[in-house]
């Protein structure tokens, strides 16, 4: 081999490294941001308030239920995810897509932000997708996160 082939076949290498490490140091990053994000977490009390009120007025409450005595009638003919004990930092199965394969995903900001901006991208196993694209901006979006969030665990924490 010449040495412009060695260089060729050097660089070639390197851009295949880089093109596998890279993402694979995105993925593990985005995990231990993930887990610090969950461990740090405090909810801002106005976002959970601001949250609370946005639930209602986007009629969230209407399929998502939050208190295990007042059920979401339209939920349970979706079987639409429930915000009821510890649902945060735990695995859930999804399709991945409308009738797409099952994977499973971690219930977190990620998952909850796409699941507000695009409903149909990742559905609970067993739900029937029915949900539609919920008209709300970035901050909008961040305080029903913050208030969602703050319900997890709520039921274990009143025992």
């Amino acid at each position: 081999m010449n040495m412009h082939t060695n260089k060729t076949i050097r660089t070639a290498l390197l851009i295949t490294a880089a093109a596998v490490i890279i993402p694979t140091l995105f993925v593990l990053t985005s995990k231990a941001e993930d887990k610090k994000d969950d461990a740090d977490f405090t909810p801002d009390p106005k976002l959970v308030e601001q949250g609370k009120t946005l639930f209602q007025t986007k009629i969230c409450f209407t399929c998502h239920q939050t208190d295990p005595n007042t059920p979401a009638p339209a939920g349970e003919a979706l079987h639409a995810p429930k915000f009821i004990g510890k649902f945060w930092g735990e695995d859930v199965k999804v399709h991945n897509g409308i009738n797409g394969p099952i994977i499973t995903v971690k219930f977190n900001k990620e998952y909850f932000m796409e699941s507000v901006e695009q409903p149909m991208a990742k559905i609970v196993e067993g739900a029937i997708p029915g949900m539609a694209p919920l008209p709300t901006t970035p901050e909008e979006r961040t305080a029903l996160m913050h208030y969602v969030r703050s319900l997890s665990k709520k039921v274990e924490e009143k025992k």
